[in-house]
Parts: structure tokens; sequence; C-alpha cells
């Protein structure tokens, strides 16, 4: 059973996430629950296989065991986790219909988040994207600058969204967004090369947007979908490595119970 962190030890072990929310005691409180625990997801620190402990998780992420439930329950509405009576939570693994019904959904929205956000000459952040994603263009993708390089590929699929100006699609966005970031991300197992060659997928994005060339902004964000979208319908049939996580993930079994023993 791993040990109680404190709350610096419990935010800087592990890779950042970060969520918009209500300021209220509360709600902030499961706001900042959802994002630990979504890093720990996304660090590849819990299986797929094996039920959550909802006791370990509190004691991992440094938080009361009410804020990790209500965080857990949110995000099974959100599709992230999977409960089954009986049985406990668990991680929910994408098969190949979620992934083209996921890409499919993407075309649609963020198709039409970047015709709109090109069309009204959306400016936002896109510049300083820019900057951030030649730069990385430019050195080496090691160490930090590997989740540096996801991190800004984020942002661009948020900001054209955000760019659209249309609070509908912003709202139809936000609801698969966790799904985007968290399930997908576990699926593909993206080599450093496929990363690189995002950076240049989403530049072209980005740069079509601020050129206010539609036709340009969806056939680049349609490529780096498409493409996308391949390679992680290709990594589906490869078998998955031992402990579930990213390559450069190391799994923590102690957040996750043996099947058969009671919930924690």
């Amino acid at each position: 059973m791993p040990v109680r962190s404190s709350r610096k030890s419990s935010t800087t072990d592990r890779p950042s996430f970060r969520l918009d929310y209500d300021p209220a005691p509360r709600a902030f409180a499961r706001t900042l629950a959802m994002e630990r625990i979504c890093a720990l997801f996304v660090g590849g620190a819990l299986p797929f296989d094996a039920p959550l402990s909802e006791r370990a998780i509190a004691e991992t992420v440094g938080l009361g065991r009410m804020p990790v439930r209500e965080a857990l329950r949110e995000l099974a509405g959100e599709g992230i986790v999977s409960v089954e009576p009986g049985r406990g939570t668990y991680l929910r693994q994408l098969d190949a219909v979620d992934v083209t019904e996921l890409l499919e959904v993407r075309l649609a929205i963020e198709g039409m988040g970047a015709r709109l956000a090109a069309e009204k000459g959306f400016v936002g952040d896109l510049p300083g994207i820019v900057l951030a994603l030649r730069d990385l263009a430019a050195r080496p993708l090691v160490g930090k600058r590997v989740a540096e390089a996801e991190a800004i590929g984020d942002r661009v699929h948020w900001a054209i969204v955000e760019g659209a100006g249309n609070a509908m699609l912003h709202q139809l966005y936000a609801g698969v967004r966790l799904r985007i970031r968290i399930s997908l991300r576990l699926v593909q197992r993206r080599e450093v090369e496929r990363i690189r060659e995002t950076i240049g997928e989403h530049l072209a994005i980005a740069q079509a947007v601020l050129a206010r060339s539609p036709d340009a902004a969806v056939k680049a964000l349609n490529k780096h979908l498409r493409r996308g979208h391949a390679f992680t319908t290709a990594n589906l049939e490869k078998p998955r490595p031992e402990g579930r996580g990213a390559a450069t993930a190391t799994p923590q079994p102690a957040l996750a119970r043996r099947r058969g023993r009671p919930p924690a």
C-alpha cells in the first residue's frame, strides 16, 4: 500500500493534467481529484484489467476518499471508467469500434470548429502556439519535450474549437475531450517519431486558421486525425505490453485491487 503523500509531492511526481474548475470548496476538491487521477491514468500508473482501489488512489493523490469517489463517479459518466456491479470500477479500454466512432465525431466537431475559426479570423493563443511548435520542430524531441509536444497539440485542438465562437459546438467537444485526452491517448502508444510528425501537422492546422483559409484548415485537420487513427488502429492489433501503461510508464499495482477482493 503506498505511503500517504504530501500535497507538494503528489503534484510534482506525476504528469500535469488541468481542468476548468468551480471555485466552490467541494467542487474544487473534486476537480483537483479529477486532475490527479487523470494524471495517473495518462502516466500509465493504473491497469485496465484490475478494479481500482479508491483508498489507495486517495492516498496516492493526497486527498480524501470523498472527492476521489466523486471524481471516479464523474469519470464514469464521461466514459473514462466503467462501474461493473459486484466487481468494481475499471479503467475503460477503447476497442477498434470506439476509436473509429471517436474519429467520426472529431471530424465533424473539430472540422467545423477549424472552418469557423478560420472564417471568423480567430487568433487567440495560436501565434504563441505556432512559435512553440516551431521551436519543438527545430530541436531533438527528447525528455520533457515529448510531453510538451503532446500538451501543445492538445492546445491546438482546444483553441480551434474555442475559436469557432459557437457555444453549442464547444459543449459538444467538451463532452468528448476527456476521452480524447485519456482513453484515446492510452491506446495510441505513440512512438516519438509519430509525435514528431504531429508537430508539423498541428503547425499546419494552426497556420491555416491564422491565414483565414477554412478549406486548408479543414484539410490539415482531417489529414492529422485520419493519420492518427491509422496509427491507433494498427497499435490495437499489436500485443499490449505487460502492465498496460505507456512505453515509458511505471505501473503501480497497489493502486488497483486484486480480482475477488472486496472494494477498498
